[in-house]
Parts: C-alpha cells; structure tokens; sequence
C-alpha cells in the first residue's frame, strides 16, 4: 500500500518537473533576452546631425510599411513585438502593415533585412485624450524573429535605471535635417548624438508655441549637443536610445508636432512613464529581481522526492508526503 501511495505521489512529482522545467525553460529565454538586447556588434560612434549611421550600429531600428506608402520608424523591443507612435498606426488594419527589420536604406539593402507582416496593433488608451494624449502603440510581429547582427532588440529600462537630465543619447531616423528644406530626405539611417533636458526646460522652448501645453510629464526632451535641433518631417516613430552600462535601452518615441529647428528639442513620449501600463509578458527583455517560480518548484520537488522516501519508512510521513504535495498542486 505505502509502495502504490509513492509511486502516485512520483507520478506528481513528474507533473511538477515537467512545469518547472518549462517556467525554467522562459525564464532563462527571459534572461537571455535581457542579456543581449541593445548590445550591437557594431560600436556606435558620435555623429554631428547629417552624418549617417554604419549599419549594424542600430539593430533595433525598424520600418513601418503602411498603405499609400507611407512609412514611419519603430524600434523592436523583443522577438515579435516593436514599438512605434500611435499616430503612425492609428485607424490602420494590421494586415495592411509590414514592418522590416535590419532597416538602414529606405531604398532597400536586402542584405541583413526581413520583412514580417504586422498580427495586431494595440495603441495605447488615451492616445484620443485630447487632454493629454500618449502617442503609443505596440505592434505586434506574425512570428517570432531569429537575432542576428542587423537584427537585434534595444532593452526596456529596468525599475532602477534612471535616465535623468544631462544624460547623452541618440536619436535615428531618415527625417529632413532642417525646417523647410527641399533637398531629398537620407537614404540611409542618419544618427545623432543628444542631451536630455527637463520637461521644465522643454516647456520653456516652446514657450511661444501654441502646443506648449501639450508637453507633459509622459513626455522626454533632447537637444542636439551638435546645434541644438530637434526632429523633423519623416522622424516619427523614431527611436530615442540611451546607454547604461554597455547596453542602450529605449527611452523614447518620436512623437509629432515638435522640433524641426534650431534651437528647439526634440519631444518623445517617454517609455520609462509607459511601462506601467505594457502587459507583464512585454517586458521581458528588462530582467527580473523576483525569486524564480521554477527554483520554487524544485524545492518543492525534492521536498515531495524525500518525504516519498520517507514514506516507505513510516506511517506518519505518509500522511505528510500526501499534505505537502496536495499544497503544492
């Protein structure tokens, strides 16, 4: 009788390695992602704005196919998802969308990049606050993408990563580089080095502009260390990434309406403000302080493997071999 109640109380354990091992199984993925995201192969280099980008410097830049040719930047954050504004995505099917990934010439380099068609769109619920709108969406890929050295996620910031006013960045797009102009837009990626600054600060740049209202605490700014200007026609989307550590982590999304001259910051809806509101399963590529649930489960294992032995000694460590694993299930 004893030998019948541990040989069921085996066939639990196995049922419980079999779920420790797949929690074990995401969460090293999880810490793999964390471990790679936002570390190219190709070392980044500080550019006055105009210069462009070496491929393979900005794996994570990506661009948004949408109907009627039009285009914007995004930035992928894991295996299947990317990051870009709302506005770009807004009222758009998602099948209507491709996004490609190793993105550097918008006149197409197939060496490196892949295209993968969009599964859904989710924008973030108060993108139509006209009180104070968040220019947010998440894009969601039709299958999951290998990394390669042109294809590489940036990091989300952890709960401790503080990027504060001060802080060197860089922003890439294929935008105009100046108000106006009638020259062609970059082929290629263009990237330059930035400052962050305080929404106080930014506020006080456009203290002549209508929209000044509209620059709110869900919101970042950078200026140009190389000639103070912001973003323009064609950035939105884009990328605001900043490094800690040797990693570069997202920071900020290109929003529209602001920029484009000299003198004025670029505003990008901050990221570190969005976290709170993306789904447990997105942020993955950020790590994790949190004790294991599949180190819990195998302390539990070996728990219930040794009052299974115990069991065949005595009586009363049957009944708690039987206690401990109905609590564990």
């Amino acid at each position: 009788m004893k030998g019948m109640m541990c040989l069921f109380h085996l066939m639990q354990v196995l049922v419980l390695l079999n779920w420790g091992a797949s929690a074990f199984d995401e969460e090293t993925s999880n810490q793999s992602l964390a471990e790679t995201c936002g570390n190219p192969v190709e070392v980044s280099s500080h550019n006055a704005w105009g210069q462009e980008a070496k491929k393979g410097q900005n794996p994570w830049q990506v661009i948004l196919q949408l109907p009627g040719k039009r285009a914007c930047g995004g930035t992928l954050v894991s295996n299947n998802l990317v990051l870009t504004a709302a506005h770009c995505v807004a009222r758009v099917n998602a099948s209507s969308v491709t996004i490609t990934l190793g993105a550097y010439s918008i006149t197409g380099n197939p060496d490196g990049e892949v295209s993968v068609p969009v599964e859904k769109i989710l924008i973030f619920h108060r993108y139509n606050n006209s009180d104070s709108p968040v220019d947010v969406a998440i894009v969601g890929l039709s299958w999951n993408v290998n990394f390669t050295d042109f294809i590489l996620p940036a990091c989300l910031p952890t709960p401790s990563t503080e990027f504060l006013p001060g802080h060197n960045c860089k922003v890439t797009e294929w935008g105009q580089s100046e108000l106006h102009s009638t020259n062609p837009k970059p082929v290629t990626l263009q990237e330059v080095e930035v400052q962050l600054i305080s929404v106080e600060q930014c506020k006080s740049f456009y203290s002549q502009a209508t929209n000044n209202s509209n620059i709110t605490d869900d919101m970042i700014c950078a200026t140009d260390i190389h000639g103070g200007r912001g973003a323009c026609k064609g950035d939105k989307g884009a990328p605001l990434v900043c490094m800690e550590g040797k990693q570069w982590y997202l920071v900020g999304i290109m929003t529209s309406g602001y920029g484009c001259g000299t003198g004025f910051p670029g505003v990008y809806i901050s990221v570190p403000a969005m976290e709170k509101w993306f789904p447990e399963s997105f942020i993955s590529n950020r790590g994790s302080t949190r004790t294991s649930s599949a180190v819990e489960g195998i302390h539990w294992i070996f728990f219930t493997l040794y009052l299974c032995w115990m069991t065949l000694s005595t009586p009363i460590n049957s009944i708690m071999l039987g206690v401990a694993t109905r609590v564990q299930l």
